[in-house]
C-alpha cells in the first residue's frame, strides 16, 4: 500500500498551510493510505482502494473526478466532479464531510454519521447517513457478504441473516486491507 505522505516531494506545499497540491490529473496505481491535506488539481484515479485513516486522518479536495475501486474515508473528501467507485464508498465520523459536485456512482454508497452532500448517480444501494430505512438496510443485507456486519459471521453459520444494520466500517476497511470480498456473488434474495 502506498502512502500519499511517501510521495509530498511530488507535490507543491501552499504556502502557510500544511496543504500540498498536485496541478494536474494524478494517477495512484495501486491502494492508497491517503495521510495528508491535499488538493488534486485536475482527476484522481486510484487503481484500488483509497483508505484515508491508516497512519493519520486525510482531507481530499479533487478539482475534477475521483475514481477509484473502494473508498473509506474518515477525513473529509471534497469532489468538484463525478465520484467513481467499482465497490463501496464508505465516510464515516461525524466530524467530516463528504462532498460531491457531480453524481455518485458505487454498488453501494454508505455517508455513516457524516454531513454529505452528493447526487446520486447509478448506485446499487444507499443507506441514509442519518436515518435508514429498513428497505435501504435490507437491501444492503442482500448485497454485502455477511463478515460486514458485526456478528454477522456467527449468524452465518447458524443459519441466520446478519442483523438489520449498517456493514461495520471496520469490517469493511479489514476486508479491504486483506483482500477478501465486500459483495455477494450474485446478490442474494431474502424474504422481506
Amino acid at each position: 500500500m502506498l502512502t500519499t505522505s511517501a510521495w509530498r516531494a511530488r507535490f507543491d506545499r501552499l504556502s502557510g498551510s500544511d496543504w500540498y497540491l498536485h496541478a494536474g490529473d494524478l494517477v495512484v496505481p495501486e491502494d492508497l493510505d491517503h495521510d495528508i491535506a491535499l488538493v488534486v488539481d485536475g482527476d484522481l484515479t486510484v487503481h484500488g482502494f483509497l483508505d484515508d485513516h491508516v497512519s493519520g486522518a486525510g482531507l481530499l479536495v479533487v478539482l475534477g473526478d475521483l475514481t477509484v475501486r473502494d473508498l473509506v474515508s474518515r477525513g473529509s473528501v471534497h469532489v468538484t466532479g463525478d465520484l467513481h467507485a467499482e465497490g463501496v464508498v464508505y465516510g464515516y465520523g461525524g466530524e467530516h464531510v463528504l462532498e460531491v459536485g457531480g453524481l455518485v456512482h458505487a454498488r453501494a454508497l454508505v455517508p455513516a454519521g457524516r454531513s454529505a452532500a452528493y447526487r446520486p448517480g447509478e448506485v446499487g444501494v444507499e443507506i441514509d447517513s442519518q436515518r435508514p430505512t429498513k428497505v435501504q438496510l435490507r437491501s444492503a443485507r442482500r448485497l454485502f457478504v455477511p463478515q460486514v456486519y458485526d456478528g454477522g459471521a456467527r449468524r452465518a453459520r447458524e443459519g441466520r441473516p446478519p442483523k438489520l444494520e449498517r456493514p461495520s466500517c471496520r469490517r469493511v476497511r479489514a476486508r479491504l486491507h486483506t483482500g477478501k470480498p465486500l459483495f455477494r456473488e450474485p446478490a442474494i434474495h431474502e424474504t422481506l
